[in-house]
C-alpha cells in the first residue's frame, strides 16, 4: 500500500469504526467474518443408489473433505482428505465406490479417481496438470463424459491415453517425455477390472474436431459436436461401431447455441434438446433420432430460460422442466412429482424446494430448502415411512432473522433496454440515502444473477452497506439477443448499464452519492477497474478480485486462445474486440492515470483464466501514477480463492478497506459530478 498520512488512517480507521458500531446498532450485533465465509458445514450431498447412505463434503484442516452417514446408525466418518488439495466433487459408482476429483492449488485442473468407502483403495484415473511453465494450455488430462449409474462397474471417460507395454494406460504426468505420443481418445473404464475399453480414437481425421460427446444410457456413444470453420455440427449414430453422419450445423455464437443435447429417453431413440431455432430464448422438444424429425414444443418458458431437466434417477424419465427468471420455478410434467413438490412448499412457506438426490427406487430424496435470508438445510425425505427429517444445515452459525431481503428490481438503461437486478438493503436503511456497493457478477456472458442466499451480499449488508447487483446485457436468463447486445461491449454498453443503475439507486433516494463503491470478481473485478478509470467520478473507492486489466491478454496468450483449440473460432474477438485499438480503448492497464479514489486489488498466482500477468502489467502503472492501492496474491490460489484461510483473509482486508473509504466520515461535502459519471467512453 502506497502511504498516507498518519492522521488520515487515523481519521479514516475512526470512520469505519464508527460505521460498524452504526451496524452493530441496526442489527445487535456484529456478524464475524468467518460466520459468512469458512468452508461450508456440508456441500453437495448424495445418496447412495440403495438410499441407505449419505456421501458429503465438509470443511476439515481449511479445504473440503469427503465423508459418509450411514441412515441405519447414524453414525459418520471421514472418507477421504487431500494433502495438498480441496476435494472438489464426487458422485456414487454404486453402493460401494466413489468417483471424486480434486483441485490442487487453484489450477483447475482436476485430478480424478475411484475409491471404496473406506477411503483406503484409491485408484489413480487422472492426475492434475502441472504446469511447469505458465504457458502450458488450460485444461485437465481427462473428463468424464457419463457415470452410467445403471451400471456399477463402467464409466465412459475421454482423455489423453498412451500406449505401452502394459496396454493403454492413462497418461499421468503431463511433464513426462511420453507425454508427445499422446493420443485423444473416449473409453470405457471398468472400476473392479481397471481395465479400458477403447470406444473412439479422436486421432482419426474425422473426429479430431470433435469436442463434446453424449452417451445414451446403454453407454453408448450416440452423439459428437464438431467445430469447424466458425460452425458447429451436432453427428450421431445408432451404435459404437457405426459412423458418424450429420444431424444438424449452425454457425458457432460461443453462448447459447441453436441447438444443444440435453439426453436421451428410457427408448434410447427420442433426444430432448434445448432448441433457439424459434423461441430465442429457447424451448425444450423431443427429437427423434431415428427419422431426425423435432416433434412440437414440450415447453416454452413463460419467462426466464430454461434452467435443466428434472427426471428420475436412471434419467430416462422426464418428470419436469425447472426455468430461471427472478427464481427457480418448475413446470411438470408427472402428476405424482407436483404433488411432492406442492407439499414441500406448503411446508416450507415462502423457501425454495429442490429435491437435489434420490434414491435408485427414487423413495428417498434430498432436499435442499433456502432463501434469500436462509443458506439452507437438506432434509431427508423418506416415501417408505414416510418421514421427512433436517439432514444437516449448510452454515448452522447464520440466523436468517439476521439477514436482509432480497428485492427484485426493474430498471430501464440510457438507450430504453430493461434491465433486471436485485438490491439488498442493510437493517435501518427505509428512508434514509446509505452506502452502496454495486457487485457485478462475473462471466460476463450467459452467467446472471439470481434470488437467493448469497453470502457476500449479506456480509456487505450486515456492515452497513446497501448492495446493488443488476444483469446487465450480455447476462444469461433474458435470451440469446440479450447476450448478443453485450457482444464486444466490454468496458462500452455493458459498464454503461452499471452506471445507470447506480443513478437510478441514488434517484430512487437508496444510495448516497458520495459512497458508492464497485466491488466484483472475475469480470466483475474488470468491471470495478472500469468504473475507476472511465467513469472516475461515480466512485468512493473499488475491489477488484481477479479481474483482466488488459484485453489484449483476456483469455489469450501467445496467439493462442486459453479456452479452445479450433483456432478458427476467438473469444477474444469474437466478443471481446476485433482488433487491438478497439481492446486497447477499454482496457484499464490503459487508464490508471485517470484513478482519483482507493483501490483494493486481489489476485492468484495460479489463476490459469486471468493470468497473473494481468496484475503485474497493472502495478506497474499503479506505481507510475503513485495510485493508493492495497494488494493481495496468493501464491497456491487461482480463479477466486478456495482455501479458507485466504478467503477469510481477503474478506477481512475488504471489510477494512470498505470501512476505511465507504463510511459515513468519509462522505464529500458534495455528491459527484454525475454529468462526469453517466457514459463510459474510452
Amino acid at each position: 500500500m502506497i502511504a498516507s498520512t498518519r492522521a488520515l488512517l487515523v481519521a479514516r480507521w475512526l470512520a469505519g469504526l464508527l460505521l460498524l458500531l452504526a451496524a452493530a446498532r441496526a442489527t445487535d450485533v456484529v456478524i464475524p467474518i468467518e460466520t459468512f465465509f469458512s468452508l461450508p458445514a456440508i456441500g453437495n450431498p448424495e445418496l447412495s443408489p440403495d438410499g441407505t447412505k449419505i456421501a458429503f463434503l465438509f470443511p476439515k484442516d481449511h479445504r473440503m473433505a469427503l465423508g459418509l452417514f450411514d441412515r441405519k446408525n447414524n453414525e459418520a466418518r471421514i472418507v477421504l482428505e487431500g494433502v495438498d488439495e480441496s476435494i472438489a466433487f464426487f458422485n456414487w459408482k454404486g453402493n460401494e465406490h466413489f468417483i471424486f476429483g480434486a483441485d490442487v492449488n487453484g489450477s483447475e485442473s482436476y485430478f480424478i479417481g475411484v475409491s471404496d468407502l473406506t477411503g483406503k483403495k484409491i485408484q489413480r484415473l487422472s492426475e492434475s496438470l502441472r504446469r511447469a511453465e505458465p504457458d502450458t494450455v488450460y485444461g485437465s488430462v481427462a473428463s468424464i463424459v457419463n457415470l452410467l449409474p445403471d451400471d456399477p462397474e463402467n464409466i465412459i471417460m475421454a482423455g489423453r491415453f498412451l500406449n505401452d507395454s502394459g496396454g493403454n494406460t492413462m497418461l499421468r504426468d503431463i511433464g513426462e517425455g511420453l507425454a508427445l505420443n499422446r493420443t485423444r481418445e473416449v473409453v470405457r473404464y471398468n472400476i473392479r477390472t481397471k481395465g479400458w475399453t477403447h470406444l473412439l480414437g479422436l486421432s482419426d481425421a474425422e473426429y479430431s474436431r470433435l469436442d463434446d460427446f453424449m452417451t445414451d444410457n446403454a453407454g453408448v456413444i450416440r452423439l459428437g459436436r464438431r467445430s469447424d470453420n466458425h460452425e458447429f455440427s451436432w453427428l450421431g449414430r445408432p451404435t459404437n461401431q457405426a459412423r458418424f453422419r450429420e444431424i444438424i450445423k449452425f454457425p458457432q455464437h460461443g453462448y447459447a447455441e441453436l441447438w444443444e443435447p440435453l439426453g436421451f429417453a428410457a427408448d434410447n431413440q427420442t433426444l430432448w434438446i434445448l432448441s433457439r431455432e424459434e423461441q430465442e430464448r429457447g424451448a425444450l422438444y423431443a427429437f427423434d433420432t431415428v427419422t431426425g424429425q423435432r416433434a412440437a414444443a414440450l415447453f416454452v418458458p413463460p419467462e426466464g430460460e430454461i434452467d435443466h431437466l428434472v427426471t428420475d434417477y436412471h434419467r430416462q424419465h422426464l418428470l419436469g422442466v425447472a426455468y430461471l427468471s427472478d427464481r427457480i420455478h418448475y413446470h411438470w410434467f408427472d402428476a405424482g412429482r407436483q404433488a411432492l413438490q406442492n407439499r414441500l412448499e406448503k411446508t416450507f412457506v415462502g423457501k425454495a424446494c429442490h429435491i437435489v438426490s434420490s434414491s435408485a427406487d427414487d423413495l428417498v430424496h434430498l432436499v435442499r430448502v433456502a432463501s434469500d435470508r436462509d443458506p439452507g438445510a437438506y432434509y431427508v425425505l423418506d416415501l417408505k415411512q414416510p418421514a421427512l427429517a433436517q439432514f444437516k444445515r449448510i452454515r448452522p452459525d447464520i440466523d436468517p432473522a439476521q439477514m436482509q431481503p432480497m428485492s427484485v428490481i426493474t430498471l430501464k438503461a440510457r438507450d430504453g433496454i430493461e434491465l433486471h437486478g436485485y438490491v439488498t438493503l442493510p437493517a435501518g436503511a427505509q428512508g434514509k440515502r446509505v452506502p452502496l456497493v454495486i457487485h457485478p457478477h462475473g462471466g460476463p456472458f450467459g452467467v446472471r444473477d439470481a434470488w437467493g442466499f448469497n453470502n457476500e451480499v449479506q456480509f456487505l449488508a450486515s456492515r452497513g452497506y446497501a448492495v446493488l447487483q443488476v444483469n446487465y446485457r450480455g447476462s444469461g436468463g433474458y435470451g440469446r439477443e440479450f447476450i448478443n447486445q453485450g457482444r464486444r461491449q466490454w468496458g462500452r454498453a455493458m459498464q454503461n448499464d452499471l452506471t445507470d443503475a447506480v443513478k437510478w439507486a441514488i434517484d430512487q433516494g437508496i444510495a448516497d452519492p458520495a459512497r458508492v463503491a464497485i466491488y466484483g470478481a472475475s469480470y466483475g473485478g474488470y468491471a470495478a477497474l472500469v468504473g475507476v478509470t472511465l467513469t472516475p467520478d461515480l466512485y468512493c473507492c473499488a475491489v477488484n478480485y481477479v479481474g483482466p486489466s488488459d484485453l489484449n491478454i483476456t483469455f489469450k496468450h501467445l496467439g493462442d486462445d486459453a479456452f479452445t483449440t479450433d483456432q478458427d473460432f476467438s473469444y477474444q474477438n469474437q466478443w471481446v474486440g476485433d482488433d487491438k485499438a478497439y481492446r486497447d480503448a477499454t482496457s484499464p492497464v490503459n487508464w490508471v492515470e485517470n484513478i482519483r479514489v482507493p483501490t483494493l486489488h486481489v489476485y492468484g498466482v495460479n489463476d490459469p483464466r486471468v493470468r497473473i500477468d494481468h496484475w503485474k502489467r497493472l502495478e506497474a502503472q499503479l506505481k507510475k501514477y503513485n495510485k493508493p492501492y492495497t494488494v493481495i496474491t496468493e501464491e497456491n490460489q487461482g480463479h477466486g480463492f478456495r482455501n479458507e484461510v485466504a478467503s477469510i483473509h481477503f474478506y477481512k482486508s475488504m471489510e477494512e478497506f470498505f470501512a476505511r473509504n465507504l463510511s459515513a466520515g468519509h462522505a464529500s461535502a458534495s455528491p459527484p459530478d454525475q454529468s462526469k459519471a453517466t457514459e463510459s467512453k474510452p
